[in-house]
């Protein structure tokens, strides 16, 4: 049986949101790490990827397997300066997407075409190790068993059902429960996807108060995700991809009103809002 970390490096959507009202959950856009012995699977390279690679620098043994769920900005921003890969001969492994080949591997590298960044990847030391070849498997290899999800998103998603021995991770970020486009799956076939899952992390960006102005913008209710990991009985649910309007105080709100719905309902779900630093091991 494998020690399993997860790590919230980056949790808020869209854009970055520093400053004072949100210290506290932090500011960095979507990235998070799942440890296993000594490999490390990162999903999403928002700007909360350069605290990771400040992390992880002076470790050189630990593997590194880089994944991203879709190439809007929030997603990808970060990786140039994501420093492992500025280690000379370090192995970074990367994916493309499956929906459509090379989109996303290629917005990661892309974007350091020496206007957007100064940094070419022509010079970058580090091995790029791009898996174009049965990517799924390469990972199953590594001992992450993926299967993509599709999400209900502008522009496409994937999200991602992650088994490591018998533990499952669902990162369901950037999913419009109920969006006003034709779905890419349906409620119920998600909530059998996550059920009984030990973590769910899914896309709860907005409040009621956000409608209809938002209503097909490829986000989530915060009250539909307490709905969903109720309805699958999950273990641990993650709130996630906060909207970068969201300070503090406001999330702390959200917080307890959902703690409270649950513990009404008499459900054994335990809620987290994501913020940068909560570590959660199973």
């Amino acid at each position: 049986m494998k020690n399993i970390h997860v790590d919230f490096w980056g949790v808020r959507g869209s854009v970055p949101s520093p400053g004072p009202a949100t210290t506290r959950y932090g500011g960095n856009t979507s990235c998070i790490s799942i440890t296993i012995n000594n490999k490390i699977l990162i999903l999403d390279a928002g700007t909360g990827i350069r605290n990771l690679g400040s992390a992880i620098i002076g470790q050189p043994e630990l593997e590194i397997f880089v994944v991203v769920t879709h190439s809007h900005w929030d997603h990808i921003q970060g990786f140039p300066f994501f420093t492992p890969i500025y280690q000379p001969d370090r192995p970074v492994h990367m994916f493309p997407t499956l929906h459509k080949k090379n989109v996303v591997l290629s917005s990661l590298i892309d974007q350091m075409d020496g206007a957007h960044f100064p940094i070419t990847p022509d010079q970058v030391p580090s091995n790029f190790n791009f898996v174009t070849e049965n990517p799924l498997e390469f990972l199953e290899s590594n001992g992450f068993h993926m299967e993509l999800v599709p999400m209900n998103h502008p522009g496409k998603a994937f999200g991602y059902k992650i088994k490591i021995d018998d533990k499952i991770i669902c990162y369901f970020t950037d999913n419009e429960i109920d969006p006003p486009y034709e779905k890419s799956i349906e409620l119920d076939v998600l909530t059998e996807k996550c059920r009984n899952a030990d973590i769910l992390i899914h896309d709860a960006q907005y409040i009621e108060a956000d409608m209809p102005l938002k209503h097909g913008w490829g986000h989530s209710l915060i009250s539909q995700v307490t709905k969903l990991g109720e309805s699958a009985e999950v273990k641990n649910l993650v709130y996630y991809h906060h909207d970068p309007e969201r300070s503090d105080d406001d999330i702390d709100a959200e917080l307890e009103a959902a703690s409270k719905t649950l513990k009404e309902n008499g459900s054994s779900v335990r809620p987290y809002f994501a913020y940068e630093g909560l570590k959660l091991s199973i």
